[in-house]
């Protein structure tokens, strides 16, 4: 599973944030040559609205004229998350303003983010920078949990940016000492288990690296103990990346309410724009058709 985008769909929210997921979406698909379409997604966000009338054509236009691309900007505004879906297709990226407060009505539900990554199988870019510095990312971080998709992830943020630094991050979440004391495991045991675990553990981060050096020219492996989620804010902030990559498996409303995943507590903590890439990208049958 690579990036294979085909498209770039940007779901603007009419807010002054809008120039800058315009921007970001622009120069993602110059620079992997695919087609820009932007959306009025407005009724489905809770965003700030702005002082003046946003005007998408001219958003639009300053972005053709850039980066020499064709940006194409559809008259229909989102009235469900599923048209979003439709519009988006299998293969094309959808890139999205970060919702900082959620609409009451839609609480359940959560953020239009939430809502896509539940229903589709596209790629979801949440914008959180401000403004658009520069035109790559210069470091990204992909923060991964040692399952045979986290090869998919290191490759997939490889190819957003083949010239970005790569760090590969892994938590391994520290051993709950309850219940192992209760069936009076000794403390040597716990040790070792805990340090053969550490091991084995580096040992798959290295392999995953490997393989990312074979098309990437700067990779690093990041490892600590402790929450993933929580680590991996820290870690961005420390490593100044612009961007972090996480993989997220779909869950109807409820459970994603809930739980509050990995990914969902990255999407929240950390400050650089975040891609979540579905892990179950098999499209459940009838879904769209059923939420339209």
């Amino acid at each position: 599973m690579g990036l294979q985008l085909q498209g770039i769909l940007a779901a603007v929210d009419m807010s002054p944030t809008s120039a800058a997921v315009v921007a970001r979406a622009a120069v993602i698909a110059a620079r992997h040559g695919v087609g820009l379409k932007l959306m009025d997604a407005s009724a489905l966000c809770a965003g700030a609205p702005a002082a003046q009338p946003l005007d998408l054509a001219a958003l639009a236009r300053q972005a053709a004229d850039r980066f020499d691309l064709r940006v194409d900007v559809l008259q229909e505004r989102a009235a469900s998350v599923a048209q979003i879906a439709r519009e988006a297709g299998h293969q094309c990226l959808i890139v999205l303003p970060y919702e900082r407060r959620v609409r009451l009505r839609a609480l359940w539900r959560g953020s239009l983010a939430d809502q896509l990554l539940r229903l589709c199988a596209s790629r979801v870019l949440v914008i959180k920078s401000a403004a658009v510095a520069q035109a790559r990312y210069q470091r990204v971080l992909v923060a991964v949990d040692l399952t045979p998709t986290a090869r998919d992830l290191v490759t997939i943020a490889g190819q957003l940016d083949d010239q970005s630094a790569l760090q590969i991050f892994h938590a391994i979440r520290p051993l709950h000492p309850n219940p192992l004391r209760n069936a009076e495991v000794p403390q040597r045991i716990m040790k070792a288990y805990l340090a053969r675990r550490k091991l084995e553990a580096q040992e798959q981060l290295l392999e995953i690296a490997s393989a990312a050096l074979k098309c990437q020219k700067r990779v690093q492996t990041v490892f600590c103990e402790g929450e993933p989620a929580r680590h991996a804010a820290v870690q961005q902030s420390h490593a100044k990346a612009g961007l972090v990559v996480v993989g997220k498996r779909r869950h109807s409303a409820l459970p994603d309410a809930l739980c509050c995943g990995v990914a969902k507590r990255i999407m929240a903590w950390c400050d650089a724009d975040i891609l979540v890439v579905p892990l179950d990208r098999a499209e459940p049958s009838g879904r769209l058709a059923e939420m339209a």
